[in-house]
């Protein structure tokens, strides 16, 4: 009588494996064999588990370059883009109340590549958050050296505080060693 059973169940087994519907078993496997997503919240995410997608390209008019959206480059030239982080020039969290002694500055960082930088703690920047959209428009390119990047100088308006600040892309100006 167990042998019939066993019959009964092995050819239940092979009509099932010959099939072309999943089984329960395959689903299952499916479902264990890829590892654990890890959800965060965008809210408390630190910058480097997490960051807003960049903006999109419209056109490509700099083919096989790494820049994932687009800066102004023309004085005047204006571009929405989302704050990805706020912290000092360190990378640090930028601490509620200032210490006393030296100061650490502020970074911001935008999605479309964009960052600014202040030897000092800018309070308009401070109270803006990670996702804020902001209208970020080039205002000043160094006439000593035009066509490098660094010490072009944008204006920032954030579009939720609605307060604006004016800082370099880099503390130190254009020509010279990098760094």
């Amino acid at each position: 009588m167990n042998h019939l059973r066993l019959v009964g169940l092995l050819t239940l087994l092979a009509t099932g494996a010959c099939t072309q519907q999943p089984s329960f078993l395959a689903s299952f496997a499916d479902k264990n064999a890829a590892a654990p997503v890890e959800r965060l919240n965008p809210g408390t995410a630190p910058p480097d588990k997490w960051s807003p997608a960049p903006d999109p390209l419209e056109d490509e008019d700099l083919p096989n370059t790494e820049r994932i959206s687009k800066m102004p480059r023309k004085v005047g030239e204006c571009f929405e883009t989302t704050i990805t982080s706020i912290t000092d020039r360190y990378g640090e969290d930028i601490a509620p109340k200032p210490k006393k002694g030296a100061d650490p500055g502020t970074i911001v960082r935008f999605s479309n590549s964009g960052v600014q930088v202040s030897l000092r703690r800018e309070s308009s920047i401070i109270k803006s958050q990670v996702f804020d959209k902001v209208n970020l428009c080039l205002v000043e390119v160094p006439k000593e050296c035009p066509a490098d990047l660094r010490g072009r100088i944008y204006k920032t308006t954030n579009l939720r505080t609605k307060e604006s600040w004016t800082l370099a892309n880099d503390i130190k100006n254009c020509g010279g060693p990098a760094g």
